[in-house]
This record gives structure tokens, sequence and C-alpha cells, in this order.
């Protein structure tokens, strides 16, 4: 028996992951819709004459780092509980298959909801938004602005994900406390990344920061990182 990997005690885990946690799932769902619609709404200028203002950036970046915040913070909430926590490790199946179904959960399927969802949503808003102000304004990710695909938006994506990726290893890490450490540890972060930056270059810019290298590279180090934590706490 492969005690490695086994796609059939992936599946079988990735279905309990569903399952357990469908309702917290669902109404996810119901508020990232709400959300996305709130702050297309409130960071649009729908009044305005000379230069209309079509909240795209603003909703994409602020409801997805949310979005992902607080499942990825969330991802292992569960076993703050000692006895679901000892039920979840005894499970027979191997600290790289629950690494697998984590990734699968949080670096894949919840991103991926998160663009259909937020793409839907942009074409109907880019619809009323050109009718209304009879304008040609293009949904988010077909923009040939900076914030096109050739521009900020891969590097806001492995900004996404790297973040992403913290979250997870903070859920599993500190428990109950996990997503307001999570939190606090990366506003630090993010403090002293912008405090070196400026001191060194003299100037720092939002762009600036989605374009970091380190991106990249905090990703694969927090998944290694929470492999083995996996197999410290396995019974």
């Amino acid at each position: 028996m492969n005690q490695i990997f086994s796609f059939k005690r992936y599946g079988w885990l990735l279905k309990r992951q569903w399952y357990e946690n469908a309702t917290i799932y669902k109404w996810g769902i119901v508020l990232l819709i709400i959300a996305i619609v709130g702050f297309f709404w409130g960071s649009s200028d729908w009044k305005a004459v000379d230069e209309p203002h079509l909240g795209q950036m603003e909703t994409f970046s602020i409801v997805g780092v949310f979005f992902l915040y607080i499942y990825g913070a969330n991802f292992f909430d569960s076993l703050s509980s000692k006895n679901k926590g000892m039920f979840y490790f005894s499970l027979p199946v191997s600290a790289f298959e629950r690494v697998a179904v984590a990734f699968t959960f949080v670096m894949i399927l919840l991103p991926v909801l998160l663009l259909i969802i937020f793409s839907a949503f942009d074409f109907i808003f880019v619809q009323l938004f050109n009718h209304i102000h009879g304008v040609s304004v293009q949904m988010f990710f077909k923009t040939a602005s900076p914030l096109g695909s050739i521009g900020l938006l891969p590097s806001m994506v492995w900004a996404y994900l790297s973040y992403t990726s913290f979250f997870v290893l903070g859920s599993l890490m500190f428990g109950k406390k996990g997503i307001t450490i999570t939190f606090i540890v990366t506003a630090v972060f993010v403090f002293i990344f912008f405090w070196l930056r400026f001191f060194i270059y003299g100037q720092m810019s939002i762009i600036d920061f989605f374009r970091s290298s380190f991106f990249v590279l905090l990703i694969p180090v927090c998944w290694v990182m929470l492999f083995f934590a996996m197999k410290r706490k396995e019974v």
C-alpha cells in the first residue's frame, strides 16, 4: 500500500472536507456575492460626468483579500477542539494527502470560485456602467491598462496566493487564535516591508509591493512548513 499518497484516500478526504463544511462554504458564497455587489456600488462613481469610474480594482483587491483571508485563516479552525483534532490526525491518511486537500481547496477551488463570481458581476456592472455613461469600459481581466494581464494582475495573483498560503499555515499553527495572530503578523510584515523598501529606495508604491518577487518564494516555503507541521501533529 502506498503510504505517501493515494488518489482514493485523497478523494475521500476531499469529499469529507466539503461535506463537513458545506454550510460554511455555501454561506461564504452568499456573503461573497453580497460583498462584490456592495463594493461595486460603493467604489464606483455612477453620477460622474467627466471621469466616470467603475471600481473594479478596488472591488477585486479588497474583497479578494478578505475572502481568501477568512477562508484560509479558518481552514483548520475545527482542529482547535482537542477531540476533533485527535480524530482528524488519527484518520488513515498521510500528511501529504492532508496538505494536498488543503492546497486544493484554498489555492485552487476558492481562488477559481472568486474569479468566476467576480467576473460574472464584473460583466453585469460593465454593461450597466457603459449604458449609463455611454462609455466603453472593459471587464477587469480584459483591460489593456497596467492592471491588465501584462501588468499588475499576475503580481496580484501571486501576492494573493502567497498570503493565502501564510493564512492556512497560521490556521494550523495558532489554533483558535489563528485568524487574529495571522492578521497581526501579516500587518506587521507589510509595514516592515514598506518601511524597508522606502528606506532603501526612497519610495514605495502599492504596485512595487505587489510586484515583489518575495511572494513567489513565500508560497513553497509555507506549504513545506505546513507539511512538517502536519507530521508533528499526527497521532
